[in-house]
């Protein structure tokens, strides 16, 4: 399903640092097995640090329309844990800001959006 919605629009997949449940391990395993046009490229891109404030927020991993973070100091629940952090998250993510704008030369999708935390 998630190989359909990057095709047609941009992803978001999101997960505490520190939750062990489905968190950052079982999400970078799992985005492992998906099989889109860009997959290649993902696997293949720098992890980058994410700032709020100059503060370290998380690392975003991304190609294209596809962006998978860790937020640091968030367990379950990203917003609740991290108040501050998380609409910025968002908020860059939706208006192409930060270290989630969709850099030349990658591929990008259409305006819609979706985002998938583990809330």
């Amino acid at each position: 399903m998630v190989e359909f919605l990057v095709k047609k629009s941009k992803v978001l997949l999101y997960q505490g640092h520190f939750y062990l449940g489905d968190g950052v391990v079982s999400a970078e395993a799992w985005v492992r097995t998906m099989e889109w046009e860009g997959s290649g490229k993902y696997l293949m891109a720098e992890r980058k640090a994410w700032k709020v404030k100059g503060v370290l927020a998380g690392y975003v991993h991304k190609w294209g329309s596809f962006s998978n973070t860790a937020a640091v100091e968030a367990g379950h629940l990203v917003p609740t844990d991290q108040a501050v952090h998380s609409p910025a998250m968002m908020e860059d993510w939706v208006l192409d800001k930060g270290v989630f704008a969709i850099v030349q030369g990658e591929d990008s999708a259409s305006d819609f959006r979706v985002a998938v935390g583990n809330q």
